[in-house]
């Protein structure tokens, strides 16, 4: 009985985890895109525009950060309290909800950062975003699963004798 429990609720987490946010997933590209020159020449983006997009992510960033943790210690406590030979369902349907509400919170910060950049950015520029993040996505999941090969960061340094050199 026990273990089926574990089970069961390990389970229910990784498959919340595992919902997308909506019927279409608005992500960012990876890592800090607006100092990409190509990404940067790609959508037009401006100087201010970078800066500010630079200013956002940061601060939605240091909130996600903290909200990660919140995450992490609500599923930590749910576990414990799952694993305890004598458990409380009560207490551990109140940790599940900690949990479920911690996810909500990140969830919801990180769809702030994206609608903050999104009002920064031009439709037009909106548009080739989602374009491009949607190249990147085809390229990552190659349908014979084979993995793309490797290509040195856009925007950094490109070690001495490999490609393009």
């Amino acid at each position: 009985m026990r273990h089926t429990l574990i089970l069961l609720v390990t389970l229910g987490a990784l498959l919340l985890s595992a919902l997308p946010t909506s019927a279409k997933d608005y992500n960012l590209p990876p890592g800090k895109w607006w100092e990409n020159d190509r990404i940067v020449a790609h959508l037009e983006l401006t100087t201010d525009q970078q800066g500010l997009i630079k200013d956002l992510v940061y601060g939605h960033a240091t909130r996600m950060i903290d909200l990660n943790a919140e995450l992490e210690k609500s599923k930590l406590t749910l576990e414990n309290q799952v694993e305890q030979e004598n458990f409380d369902p009560k207490a551990v349907r109140k940790s599940f909800t900690q949990f479920q509400e911690a996810r909500r919170l990140l969830e919801a910060e990180r769809f702030e950062m994206l609608l903050s950049v999104r009002q920064v950015l031009t439709y037009e520029q909106w548009e080739k975003m989602l374009s491009l993040r949607e190249r990147l996505e085809q390229r990552r999941h190659r349908p014979d699963g084979s993995r793309p090969a490797y290509r040195p960061p856009m925007n950094g340094p490109r070690p001495p004798g490999g490609p393009g050199r």
